[in-house]
């Protein structure tokens, strides 16, 4: 027998040969095609023999045993000493003494260098690698492969991890035929001869494979790549699983062109696996396997015992005349069961089930509460350990959720004081004082964090100005020196040195101010204001910084991701932009409307200003002065007749508040509300990162609004039913679902594939 059974399969990892086992010169062996195994037991009165009194030198073709210092037993060892039959590999082979019973037994395994039996132990007559000894000159007698040396192994069996990697499955497999008769169904998986070298190199070829077998299923695979199968299905039909047989042989390589001819001598060594057929599928079959469509991803195979699993299942039990509480009595077994295995979605869904029948079980609840904080939903950890509190004020554990729940959400307060709520419930348990300390510790270590991340925020801002600072100021400097060089009458090697020179000047410079400027800067904290001005500031609207204005930068480093649409209400919390131009404003936007606030000089009323605004332009003056308060070209038109044009002055304070409508073609004609933020102001600021201004569509003309908020609200709609549907589904029912949904379309493009389903494995059942 080639294999063994676990549990309901037939493992294949040896390759058995002829003879099996056999006892020469009073050694006994035993052997597979790839390694063999002697065995020699010394006398009784040799008991107190140690594995130190031995000496074992192995070369590929010649065993050595002796013992030093112990001539008494060269008498014993003699029977250990010989030429082998065939060669072996000495980094695979081992030897130990053991103490068996009252004797001492000698075992020693060797590693066959070829997949093949031996006939016997020791080769009889002279070793073909004795007359290669025989050179014709100094030069080639010397000459010798290491392995044809002999060398000392120590004792002790080799320890290496089980079935390590060795080669991939598509480095090693060439190409794959099958064959059928009435009695039998065979795999040939033709083999790359160079990928095969290889791993050759590092295993014996017997330690490369594995064959599982079941009734109906065959998997094949690498050994040490098990999720990543060679072949994995469903046969047609039952066969014997422990009639299986395997072997390496040499086949032809299958034909590679249309004439149907084979290349002459061209053989590949093959891995050949033969199924015997059950008694009552011996027939010819239309097709011997359906394989499993995880085959062609990596590491996503299952054990073959879970694709029987999955195509098998009990029959459902009546349930017609089950009450309530026996139906959530089942669905909670369920859930618990995938909890312990770690299967916190499936665990939500059969909760759920379970709370539709006992909806007031404050334990569901409880348990699934716990589900949602192993899969960081923390949200709906909370709601559900406040409705578990709702239902039983007086259990502690409820509290215990809550405080998970806000340590997730990072609502350190709340949880501290839902653990101390528990703690004043269950006095005599240490457990909440420790709840107590690690959420306060993960807050040190979140808000240190936090600083550091702003930090480091503020440092790369500040690197990148320098480097864009000094390229600027060595080009300026370098030309400026340079021209006036050459005005002087110097050379253009002078006039070049000297620009050089300036330019190293010129970085000098600039690197002084950056310190100085970083000096001040790496002080600031998260509630305060930079000394130096910057570009541009994020700002809440009463000139305060704003959650999003951790860092500055002027090469508008702001992406938040998405724009977030506001369609019910205005946004709460929507930034300002404080830049100058040349004076001090700030600036916000809607989706159809602009917001400035400029700040103005000491001024007696609206009579000492003087507001220019066209599509393109924007100017604010005082009378009587030609310096601008505020100039510039806008990035985009606005319309400066617009129904929300207006400009006024704040009441004691000196403050021009203006709204401004956008250009109503591009409010019409745009094809998401979100391209209608502006990027900046004026068309020679500093661009602003995406998502950094929500999108407020409440400023749309009203037909407009009406018209997205139908269109989301029925979008919405549509969502919340099928992600309500999703979540009361299984990922095994999501997978069965899906794989019908692409069998359909299949089917309906005319594509011969179909998914592997539940629905197919029925219908082959039936058919059969």
């Amino acid at each position: 027998m080639s294999g063994f059974w676990e549990g309901q399969v037939y493992k294949l990892r040896d390759f058995a040969c002829v003879p099996s086992r056999g006892t020469t010169k009073e050694v006994d062996y035993e052997q597979n095609m790839g390694r063999i195994t002697l065995k020699y037991v010394f006398p009784e009165e040799l008991s107190a023999l140690c594995a130190a009194d031995l000496l074992v030198e192995l070369r590929s073709w010649e065993l050595k045993v002796k013992a030093s210092n112990r001539p008494d037993l060269d008498s014993y060892l003699a029977v250990l000493n010989g030429s082998l039959y065939g060669d072996v590999r000495r980094d695979l082979s081992w030897w130990t003494l053991e103490n068996e019973g009252d004797r001492m037994v000698f075992t020693i395994q060797l590693a066959k260098r070829e997949h093949k039996a031996w006939n016997a132990v020791w080769k009889p007559g002279m070793n073909h690698h004795r007359k290669s000894h025989f050179g014709w000159t100094p030069a080639t007698r010397s000459l010798k492969k290491a392995e044809e040396i002999l060398t000392k192994v120590k004792a002790g069996r080799i320890t290496s991890k089980e079935d390590a990697f060795v080669i991939r499955r598509e480095d090693l497999c060439a190409a794959l035929e099958d064959g059928q008769d009435d009695q039998k169904a065979i795999y040939r998986i033709h083999l790359d001869k160079a990928a095969l070298d290889k791993a050759c190199e590092t295993v014996c070829l017997a330690d490369i494979f594995g064959v599982d077998v079941m009734e109906q299923y065959l998997k094949v695979f690498i050994r040490g790549d098990e999720k990543s199968p060679i072949l994995m299905g469903q046969l047609f039909d039952k066969i014997q699983p422990d009639q299986s047989r395997w072997e390496i042989v040499k086949a032809a390589a299958p034909m590679e062109d249309e004439s149907g001819k084979t290349p002459s001598n061209l053989y590949n060594t093959c891995l050949q696996v033969t199924l015997t057929k059950a008694k009552a599928s011996k027939k010819h079959w239309p097709h011997l396997m359906v394989e499993n469509e995880l085959v062609l991803q990596r590491e996503a195979a299952p054990a073959i015992e879970e694709l029987q699993a999955k195509s098998i299942r009990a029959p459902s039990p009546d349930r017609s005349a089950w009450s309530p509480q026996e139906l959530a009595k089942e669905f909670k077994a369920k859930a618990d069961s995938c909890f312990k295995s770690s299967g916190w979605r499936d665990a939500v869904v059969y909760y759920t089930r379970a709370l539709s029948h006992t909806p007031e079980d404050e334990k569901l609840h409880s348990n699934r509460s716990a589900c949602y904080v192993k899969l960081k939903k923390f949200d709906k950890a909370l709601a559900d350990a406040k409705k578990c509190c709702s239902l039983k004020p007086d259990w502690s554990k409820a509290y215990f959720r809550i405080g998970q729940a806000h340590r997730g959400l990072r609502q350190w307060e709340e949880a501290v004081a839902a653990f101390k709520e528990g703690r004043f419930r269950e006095p005599t348990n240490k457990e909440w004082e420790k709840e107590i300390t690690k959420t306060e510790d993960e807050q040190e270590r979140w808000d240190a964090h936090v600083r550091e991340q702003r930090k480091l925020k503020r440092e790369a801002d500040l690197v990148t100005e320098l480097n864009e600072a000094t390229v600027v100021a060595e080009r300026e400097a370098m030309v400026a020196v340079a021209e006036q060089a050459m005005k002087a009458g110097k050379s253009r090697k002078e006039a070049g040195d000297l620009a050089m020179k300036g330019a190293e000047l010129a970085k000098q410079r600039v690197h002084e101010m950056a310190a100085e400027k970083k000096g001040h800067a790496m002080m600031v904290e998260d509630d305060q204001e930079l000394d130096n001005a910057v570009p541009y500031r994020i700002v809440c609207e009463d000139g305060s910084l704003h959650s999003k204005s951790f860092a500055h930068t002027d090469k508008g480093m702001y992406f938040m991701g998405m724009t977030l649409m506001n369609y019910k209400a205005a946004p709460s919390n929507q930034p300002w932009i404080e830049l100058r131009h040349p004076q001090k404003l700030r600036w916000s936007q809607g989706c159809a409307v602009l917001r400035l606030k400029v700040f103005l000089p000491e001024i007696r009323g609206a009579q000492d200003l003087e507001v220019d605004v066209t599509a393109t332009t924007m100017r604010i003056g005082t009378v009587g002065n030609t310096d601008p308060i505020v100039e510039g070209t806008f990035d985009r038109k606005v319309d400066p007749h617009g129904e929300n044009y207006s400009w006024f002055l704040v009441p004691d304070e000196d403050i021009l508040e203006m709204t401004l409508d956008k250009d109503s073609s591009e409010v019409y004609q745009t094809y998401s509300y979100g391209t209608l933020l502006w990027p900046r102001l004026f068309n020679d600021d500093i661009p602003l990162g995406e998502g950094l201004f929500e999108a407020d569509l409440t400023d749309l003309p009203q037909h407009l609004l009406e018209k997205f908020q139908t269109d989301q609200a029925r979008s919405d709609e549509q969502s919340q039913k099928e992600r309500q549907r999703r979540q009361m589904m299984t990922e095994e029912e999501i997978a069965e679902e899906t794989a019908r949904l692409w069998n359909d379309e299949f089917a309906r493009h005319g594509i011969p594939h179909r998914v592997d389903s539940l629905e197919d494995r029925r219908m082959d059942s039936y058919q059969k």
